[in-house]
């Protein structure tokens, strides 16, 4: 150890030469207006959540705690680096770190404390003149913990980011600080290795998301009315009841009596007691036959006290033997299920109230979030009064939109920004619009302090719903996937419902909904162009479409299967420079980065798939700037004519149908000649289409 830092060791307190202990450490960022200045330098816990805005945030996120750094120098270091990040623009960086970043940052330098002061005791930042520990590090860090094999060249990358942030932030450090730059500054993915191409966020199975969604479906547009209905009711029940009908001997049991009678009319019994009520430790659960007293007393309009009485208690016993009990026990109907021909659950009690109220949430969350393409940030940021109706771009449709705010590449405080929505999103609004009382559309309901919003919780209150449906829709399960219950996160829906345009753009979403609708609506909102980034996602989803098409195009080339020519050659010359060859085992990954660039030009289709070059492109024959095209026109698509189609056995099925239906116009009456010539040109084109198809293989 140096003589610098053991003088240091010896000082109490250490100081920074960098930062005053007065400093506040958030000056400059904007806050929320109900907070304070923020936390000083000198303290020992940062609570940043002031300079956070958005709303999923969780406080935890932005808070550190530096007394978990037991070393004093150490913690000094930490808390250098910290405000360094927080107040200026780092080497390579474009703007300020989020504190929410910051406080990722400091979890990580302090893992690395931990492993220098277990593996490597007495040594210091400063003292790593090479790699050999950093090397180490990395690997402790990804393969000696929990991070899945898919993903560990990224956690890898970045790490290997924050190393580089570490040295780059050494003169804002006082003592001990990375003197060397990590692995000579070379870029992450030499050292970590290539990113995957694809998105590393799970893509829910279709067979687990088609009863997920009609699930939150019907909470929609069928629960809904039941649950609202019964909120009503719990609000007007709720009410204070008068000092007159406290007295047991009074009001109080002609009130309960009359109440029995109406039971009795209606043919109802009594309010069961749930069986996880909590009770009294004397309370005698069979004296009352296993009624529901709370609930009873506040149907009947008497005092929660006087229906304890033990003349009253006596007197629901005595009802109960002879009307029976009834699950639940509120006046509210429930609705029946078309799908059963039965009612969707047993009448409400206070408790089943609450949770089928935040399963109501968890609905309209996910109808919300999946059916718009909206981040979870941007979908809780949305506020009563959001939806509203205007035209389309053509002035022909009326567009739902709805107004919200974006985080993602923007301002601190997020920008407005609006999402062109279809109609179950509007519905899914409308019903949190009546569920909410505050000034956001998602809070967490029966919680202290209402007005908090889901935030973290969301993602176990998807599950939760899930579980939920397995109760509710029996009829309707969602399955298991490799023996296990599909883990559903916010994340997951914005890449799923990308994934669904790109791959299925005539796929059902649930009932009736086509992910075409979805798509139009979505890209009309963001004009191709928003920086919410979700027509990019979708283009890479589609890039992948066309890359896994591709493969399937040279495994059946391999197979003997004919391919046009263009594709022949193209997949002779890979074949041929691979060895790919029976008995031969190729380098997958190799094969797919070199089918992958040409599949970049490829567009499946209908009719036939479109191996694009601009220069021999019939679609771009009228178009005087035909040069610049990159993309084929599919509207003006001739492909019986034009070189760069490509028609394969799988496109025999949609070609016989336009002959087909081309035949069955010939004989409608009366056809001009000109139309008759038409179609025959046209059967005889799909006639040679099809022959491509069957020729042998080359």
């Amino acid at each position: 150890m140096t003589a610098d830092l053991t003088t240091a060791l010896a000082a109490e307190p250490l100081i920074s030469a960098h930062v005053s202990a007065e400093t506040l450490v958030l000056t400059g960022r904007p806050l929320r207006e109900e907070a304070g200045p923020g936390p000083r330098f000198g303290e020992d816990v940062w609570n940043m959540a002031a300079a956070y805005h958005l709303p999923n945030h969780h406080r935890g996120q932005s808070t550190i705690i530096f007394t978990t750094i037991e070393d004093p120098i150490w913690r000094l270091t930490a808390k250098e680096y910290a405000y360094s990040r927080l107040t200026k623009i780092t080497e390579g960086c474009t703007r300020l770190p989020s504190v929410v970043t910051v406080s990722r940052e400091f979890r990580e330098l302090r893992k690395l404390f931990v492993f220098l002061a277990s593996r490597y005791p007495g040594l210091r930042l400063r003292d790593l003149t090479d790699d050999t520990v950093l090397d180490a590090f990395l690997d402790h860090r990804v393969e000696g913990g929990r991070i899945k094999p898919e993903i560990q060249a990224q956690e890898r990358g970045r790490v290997k980011w924050f190393l580089t942030l570490l040295f780059r932030t050494r003169e804002s450090i006082t003592y001990d600080r990375l003197e060397r730059l990590p692995w000579d500054g070379r870029a992450s993915k030499h050292v970590a290795g290539r990113r995957p191409q694809e998105n590393s966020t799970q893509r829910i199975p279709p067979q687990v998301l088609a009863p997920y969604l009609r699930g939150a479906l019907f909470y929609i547009r069928v629960a809904s009315k039941d649950i609202l209905a019964a909120l009503a009711e719990q609000e007007r029940i709720n009410e204070p009841v008068g000092a007159a009908n406290k007295s047991y001997k009074g009001a109080g049991r002609a009130r309960l009596e009359e109440y029995i009678e109406r039971r009795r009319r209606e043919g109802r019994g009594l309010p069961k007691r749930p069986s996880d009520i909590n009770l009294p430790h004397k309370y005698n659960r069979a004296s009352d036959g296993g009624v529901n007293r709370k609930l009873i007393a506040r149907l009947a309009r008497i005092g929660e006290n006087t229906v304890d009485h033990p003349a009253l208690v006596e007197l629901l016993r005595q009802a109960v033997a002879e009307l029976g009990l009834e699950e639940g026990g509120m006046d509210t109907e429930i609705s029946i299920d078309e799908e059963t021909g039965r009612p969707w659950r047993p009448r409400f009690h206070s408790k089943s109230l609450l949770i089928e109220t935040r399963m109501l949430l968890a609905a309209c969350y996910v109808i919300t979030a999946y059916l718009s393409g909206m981040r979870d940030s941007e979908a809780q940021s949305l506020k009563p009064g959001c939806h509203f109706t205007a035209a389309s771009q053509d002035g022909i449709i009326e567009r739902h939109k709805v107004r919200g705010k974006v985080f993602k590449g923007r301002q601190p405080v997020g920008d407005e920004d609006t999402w062109v929505v279809i109609e179950p999103v509007a519905q899914a609004v409308a019903v949190m619009e009546t569920l909410t009382d505050c000034d956001r559309l998602f809070y967490r309901h029966g919680y202290r302090g209402t007005n908090d919003g889901i935030g973290n919780t969301i993602n176990h209150l998807l599950n939760v719903f899930a579980d939920r449906l397995a109760e509710v829709r029996p009829h309707d399960p969602i399955p298991v996937i490799d023996e296990k219950k599909w883990r559903f996160t916010t994340r997951q829906f914005r890449r799923t419902v990308a994934w669904h345009i790109a791959f299925q753009p005539f796929g059902v979403v649930a009932g009736k909904i086509q992910y075409k609708h979805v798509k139009v609506a979505m890209f009309e909102g963001y004009a191709g162009n928003s920086a919410s980034g979700f027509p990019s996602e979708v283009e890479s989803e589609q890039q992948l479409a066309r890359t896994e098409h591709f493969l399937d195009q040279y495994e059946d080339f391999k197979a003997g299967v004919r391919v046009p020519p263009r594709l022949f050659e193209e997949f002779t010359r890979v074949r041929d420079e691979l060895g790919d060859f029976p008995g031969r085992v190729v380098d997958t990954a190799r094969l797919r980065a070199m089918l992958s660039n040409p599949a970049r030009t490829y567009y499946p289709g209908i009719l036939n798939d479109c191996y694009f070059e601009a220069s021999t492109a019939l679609c771009l024959s009228r178009r005087p700037s035909a040069e610049a095209e990159a993309a084929p026109v599919m509207n003006h698509c001739q492909p019986a004519k034009c070189p760069n189609s490509c028609v394969l056995p799988q496109h025999r099925p949609a070609i016989d149908n336009v002959i087909g239906e081309a035949r069955d116009l010939l004989t409608i009456r009366p056809l001009t000649s000109l139309q008759k010539t038409a179609l025959h040109q046209q059967i005889e084109q799909m006639r040679r289409m099809r022959d491509q198809a069957e020729e042998p293989a080359r």
